[in-house]
């Protein structure tokens, strides 16, 4: 339950399913549903608010479909007491669903490349070659190696155009060989790569 951070699609979508087919399966015990539901309630509010982070949105954009949805009411109302009923009820009855349908477009979209103001991108810089969702930010050279190419997002840290050192100034340490930052200052080896310190 940690509303800060990003997630990352998969992040989401994974979680989502586990959620479907925990309701799924004890929504077939009496009592037993209902409490599944209710446990796994803050821990989906916060795997959307950091998908949102993880899409340079706030959170407060879960509240999209209640918005639409209490304007649509009003509307609708406002409309029904003026003669227009069929229209009125129309508009109740679409605002939360174009609201919901909204939101499921923002938790869709691609992750944010590079950091945003939510904190770094969910997936891990990798050297030429390596998986990235994104294009490699400034390629090397033909005939230079990783040594020679920039492995983080251009503007992330302020840092020239080589690859990063192992330590920096700013107290974040990174892999020499992918880039990846250093879980600890203890590590021996990069999570990421597999390349010893």
């Amino acid at each position: 339950i940690d509303f800060s951070g990003r997630a990352s699609r998969s992040e989401y979508w994974w979680f989502i399913l586990f959620t479907v087919i925990a309701r799924i399966v004890t929504g077939f015990i009496p009592g037993v549903g209902f409490i599944v539901s209710l446990g796994l309630l803050l821990p989906s509010l916060s795997v959307t608010a950091r998908r949102l982070h993880d899409t340079n949105r706030t959170g407060w954009w879960i509240l999209l479909p209640v918005g639409a949805g209490v304007a649509g009411i009003v509307a609708g109302i406002i409309l029904a007491t003026s003669d227009f009923l069929l229209l009125g009820a129309a508009i109740a009855i679409l605002g939360p669903i174009i609201g919901f349908l909204a939101l499921l477009g923002f938790l869709m979209q691609p992750s944010d490349p590079g950091p945003n103001r939510y904190g770094s991108s969910p997936f891990p810089p990798r050297g030429p070659g390596g998986y990235s969702p994104y294009p490699h930010p400034n390629p090397p050279p033909k005939g230079e190696g990783i040594t020679g190419a920039r492995l983080r997002p251009p503007d992330a840290y302020g840092e020239s155009d080589t690859a990063p050192p192992p330590y920096t100034p700013s107290g974040r340490q990174y892999c020499p060989q992918c880039g990846a930052e250093r879980a600890s200052g203890d590590a021996r080896a990069c999570a990421v790569c597999g390349a010893a310190f």
